[in-house]
């Protein structure tokens, strides 16, 4: 409740941002407060990307002029910046959302976090990250699109620049293996959060899910258990193979274009690549005497040959 009572300023680029994202918007913000300004910044003028009239009128939302100085320029970046300074100084606003595919509002959102607000971004999937790192959260605008819409946008689209899985499976496993409590349950909405404090573009639609709880039991390395009504996330015993152990020090040799790695750098790639990696597991006590075990490397002192 204390999350819906916040009040929210929209400001909207609409020289980037299409309007058949409206309804998406604007269902995501209302999950989160109150929308108190609603703002659109363009050349209404040579009105872009579909806003006109009755959309504006629809939502309420006040379009602000903002005349193009320079040709192929977005002129909208400095008004808009312009009026959340205002905003910042002159207001109770808890929070604000950017909704804009542009970098240059990067150094913004980060001045609005430092002064302790919200900053929600919302973009297509090709906004830059640092502007979606610079943000509390960050929705990917091609992945809230109705399903009828979504369908005309291939997955591959959608989801290409958002977290990539391995490091969404890194973190789920280190949170779990930090955990103090001796079987390492941790409870899901944990993991949920502290995966939005790493990642602010994570939400679980950019990767083709609805719940949370749909998307953890589909990654192969989790489980999720039930104690009452609360979800707990556990780590499954190794799901890896010795043959993706080797697929994957292959892959390390490729990517360093050498056949010679030293042995502590060839462990610290596997614990990174392999989501919760770990050599007694499968049975080995030092790492030198797993490589050792493949018929496709050997060992030199502190380094690794690959033959």
């Amino acid at each position: 409740m204390e999350n819906i009572n916040k009040n929210y300023a929209l400001l909207i680029d609409s020289e980037n941002i299409s309007s058949k994202y409206v309804e998406s918007i604007f269902d995501e913000i209302l999950k989160q407060g109150i929308i108190t300004v609603r703002k659109i910044y363009g050349d209404w003028s040579n009105v872009k990307n579909g806003w006109n009239r009755d959309i504006l009128l629809s939502y309420s939302i006040q379009p602000v002029q903002q005349f193009s100085y320079t040709t192929g320029k977005n002129s909208t970046d400095s008004a808009m910046i312009i009026d959340a300074m205002d905003l910042l100084y002159t207001s109770s606003i808890d929070g604000f959302c950017i909704v804009s595919s542009d970098s240059d509002f990067t150094r913004l959102a980060v001045r609005l976090r430092e002064a302790g607000k919200t900053v929600i971004g919302m973009g297509e999937s090709k906004t830059p990250k640092p502007f979606i790192s610079a943000c509390t959260s960050f929705k990917i605008l091609d992945s809230l699109l109705k399903e009828e819409i979504i369908e005309e946008v291939s997955r591959k689209e959608v989801i290409s620049n958002v977290t990539n899985l391995k490091e969404i499976k890194k973190l789920i496993y280190d949170i779990i293996d930090n955990n103090d409590d001796a079987n390492k349950k941790t409870h899901m909405g944990e993991i949920g959060s502290r995966l939005v404090n790493k990642y602010p573009d994570f939400d679980v639609r950019n990767y083709g899910y609805s719940k949370l709880t749909t998307f953890l039991q589909e990654l192969e390395e989790f489980q999720v258990v039930m104690n009452g009504r609360q979800s707990y996330v556990e780590i499954k015993e190794h799901s890896y193979s010795m043959a993706d152990i080797r697929k994957e020090i292959l892959e390390i040799f490729t990517c360093n274009n050498t056949n010679k790695l030293n042995i502590g750098l060839v462990n610290k790639e596997l614990k990174r690549r392999i989501c919760g990696f770990d050599i007694k597991k499968m049975g080995y006590s030092k790492v030198g005497k797993l490589l050792n075990s493949f018929s496709d490397f050997y060992l030199d002192g502190n380094f690794v040959i690959k033959k």
